[in-house]
């Protein structure tokens, strides 16, 4: 018998095979990668002048920043800022003495030959004077610079009496400029100095066009035209600048670069195309072949999968090659013991669910009835009144119906008795602290209801809601059919509940060990949802200091017997 190929070696030959057919346009390959050296050198020269000329512009901003920042803090300055106006006496003086120290520590500045104008201000006051360089005066600089969106939301970061902007002249004709807003030290007044955009001068000079500055208002040169956005054609670098929310963005032609000649490329599109042919239909040949043996397979989980029929088995997946065989056989063995789990998994879970009604049922907190038994004996001991005989005879009712079980189905009439006994024992411990009040139809008083649903309801009323009030109040037990359900509620007037607290009623906690069963609203609830399902159970409504409502969701059956 001949040896099978392993699907391994198979896979194995296919790789080797078609790694042959696609060597053939390698050398394509290797000559684009090539050329796309060239241009990422040619790219990285462009980057480093871009660097360059940043960091000449950073650097004039920074000594407009700094020669700002001195202006602020000149004495001469402060010193003039301190006059309303120049009728003052000592007025003229002072301003011709500011604007000359201005003007002499400017010339010295970076920045000198693209300054425009200094204007120094107060605004409270309405007096300003100014330093001219390249943009004369105006008699409406003030109320220009100070209508701006730029001073309007002027703010310094800590540690900083100086702000840059990228914006445009204060007159006319408008053009774009670096705007410097400064603070003067004491405090009565600000510095507004403009620069033209020559500043930026190093960064378009010996560049290919690119280059754009962006900030949030405005973009210079020109605005970045639209063809930039195609990530095909352009890649783009950003560059920070001093100013704040400003950027240089330079954009750089990623496009391959083209065949020396078009002889060439014909000759390089037709090996590719031809390459790309054959590696296609190779490729498909091997696909078929080395697919057919998995198909049935495919297709046996697929049916598995639609039908959900997990006990079938199909022996025709285990042939063929070994791997895809072992494969088949696992599939078959899982789809036996998946057919067999969910089978076992329905029987459990039948089960799980009567033990769970079960055993919610059957919780009784002993503590009960110590406490009630101890208020029967100080009761009789005390008072000595016939209120023993009611407690006795309340307590003596519900442990015969406890003893029962607590897993039936009972009329509602027969609820509403078990809470009469039940009020009867807590009326006395009580002392009329409470009237428990009925608004429950006749004509439903046959409905099916689990039995103790109401009393953990009227427990958490008493205990939760009209104790902590400190005074008298009133329980009403209610019932209404909405449609094909039944709906009881136990509404009383007590403290109320937030939506927060509503939002954690549900959440396991520890019971008083004065509560009769100790299970509480979650029991309650549980018990409802594992009879009737998820659209039953309790709910609950409520209103700090004015009344809480329980509202139990349970199927209209009416008690055949």
């Amino acid at each position: 018998m001949a040896r099978r190929w392993t699907l391994k070696a198979k896979i194995l030959l296919s790789v080797i095979t078609c790694f042959v057919l696609v060597c053939i346009p390698a050398f394509f390959l290797l000559f684009s990668h090539m050329n796309r050296l060239v241009y990422l050198e040619s790219r990285e020269t462009e980057r480093s002048r871009a660097l360059g000329a940043v960091e000449n512009v950073n650097s004039s901003l920074s000594s407009l920043v700094e020669a700002v920042a001195w202006i602020c803090g000149e004495d001469s300055v402060q010193e003039a800022l301190s006059y309303s106006n120049l009728s003052e006496p000592g007025a003229m003086m002072a301003v011709l003495e500011a604007q000359g120290n201005v003007s002499v520590h400017m010339s010295a500045s970076q920045v000198w030959s693209e300054l425009n104008k200094i204007v120094i201000f107060s605004p409270d006051t309405g007096f300003y004077f100014e330093c001219i360089n390249n943009r004369s005066g105006n008699l409406h600089d003030i109320s220009e610079i100070v209508s701006t969106d730029e001073f309007r939301s002027l703010s310094f970061p800590t540690g900083s009496i100086v702000r840059l902007f990228l914006t445009e002249t204060i007159n006319s004709p408008e053009r774009t400029s670096v705007a410097a807003y400064g603070r003067v030290l004491n405090g009565n007044g600000y510095v507004y100095a403009e620069v033209s955009s020559e500043v930026f001068s190093p960064l378009f000079d010996n560049s290919n066009g690119n280059i754009y500055i962006v900030s949030s208002s405005l973009s210079y040169p020109e605005e970045i035209p639209a063809s930039f956005s195609d990530d095909d054609k352009w890649n783009m670098e950003k560059y920070d600048l001093s100013i704040p929310d400003t950027t240089v963005v330079q954009f750089f032609d990623r496009s391959p670069l083209r065949l020396a000649s078009s002889y060439g490329l014909a000759v390089f599109l037709g090996v590719l195309a031809l390459s790309t042919v054959l590696f296609v239909i190779i490729s498909a040949i091997l696909s078929r072949y080395l697919t057919r043996t998995t198909y049935k397979l495919e297709k046996h989980i697929r049916y598995l999968t639609a039908t959900r029929n997990y006990g079938y088995v199909d022996p025709d997946i285990e042939k063929g090659d070994a791997e895809i065989a072992a494969i088949g056989h696992t599939v078959n063995a899982m789809s036996i013991s998946i057919s067999e789990l969910l089978k076992r998994n329905e029987a459990l879970f039948e089960e799980k669910k009567h033990m769970e009604i079960d055993m919610l049922q059957m919780q009784v907190n002993p503590h009960f009835l110590y406490n009630t038994l101890e208020s029967i004996y100080y009761l009789a001991d005390i008072q000595k009144n016939d209120g023993v005989a009611r407690m006795a005879r309340g307590l003596s009712t519900l442990l015969r119906n406890m003893a029962k079980g607590l897993g039936d189905q009972i009329p509602l009439s027969a609820e509403l008795g078990l809470l009469s006994d039940y009020d009867d024992i807590q009326q006395v411990r009580y002392m009329g602290m409470y009237e428990l009040v009925y608004d429950v139809p006749e004509d439903l008083m046959d409905m099916k209801i689990q039995k103790f649903t109401l009393q953990p309801l009227v427990e958490n009323a008493i205990f939760h809601g009209i104790e902590p009030s400190g005074k008298c109040g009133t329980i009403t037990v209610s019932a209404a059919k909405d449609g094909n359900d039944l709906v009881v509620t136990v509404e009383d007037d007590g403290v109320g509940m937030s939506e927060e607290e509503i939002s954690h009623i549900f959440e396991q906690k520890k019971h008083s060990k004065t509560d009769m069963t100790g299970v509480g609203v979650r029991n309650i609830n549980d018990r409802i949802r594992l009879v009737y399902g998820r659209g039953y159970g309790l709910s609950f409504e409520s209103e700090r200091g004015v009344y809480t409502k329980a509202i139990v969701r349970v199927r209209a059956e009416r008690c055949t017997e």
